[in-house]
């Protein structure tokens, strides 16, 4: 990543399957669903079944955020990150990054050349951080503001 150490915690995969993907679903629907507002029959999808799912704790143990990649069927070479969602409380510490940085990472060893994904308006910059561009224009998803980018590696 561009400059950017690991910050302090962990982030393992969960099958989605598994019953610890119950607390997956809990931290997306408190933010999507609770917060922002998202209809909850929008939240889940078949993409779910099909995703590595990651889910991050910090140095408690406490879960406090969530993300998926999976492959972009448009494009073989390139992978998709969705889902990004992290518990308000812990926002601005470092969870979000250690998720981007996890599915990035991933995306990289499995020999993708480059990720994309769709961010809320307000969290372009968090990506930009990371190296990803913009492109396109905005697109409403759900009702809040879209920006598709793109990072190549």
């Amino acid at each position: 990543m561009t400059g950017m150490d690991k910050p302090e915690y962990v982030v393992r995969f969960v099958e989605w399957n598994s019953p610890e993907a119950e607390t997956l679903k809990r931290i997306r629907f408190r933010v999507f669903v609770d917060e922002q507002k998202v209809p909850a029959d929008l939240e889940l999808d078949e993409t779910d079944c099909v995703a590595l799912h990651v889910l991050a704790e910090n140095g408690a143990g406490d879960p406090c955020g969530t993300g998926r990649l999976f492959p972009d069927l448009d494009k073989a070479e390139q992978a998709k990150i969705g889902r990004m969602a992290v518990l308000k409380e812990h926002r601005g510490s470092g969870c979000g990054a250690a998720v981007l940085i996890a599915l990035v990472d991933e995306a990289r060893n499995a020999g993708y050349q480059s990720v994309v994904l769709s961010a809320q308006l307000h969290a372009v910059p968090f990506y930009q951080r990371f190296g990803f561009d913009s492109v396109g224009p905005l697109y409403d998803d759900a009702g809040i503001p879209h920006q598709a980018m793109i990072l190549r590696f």
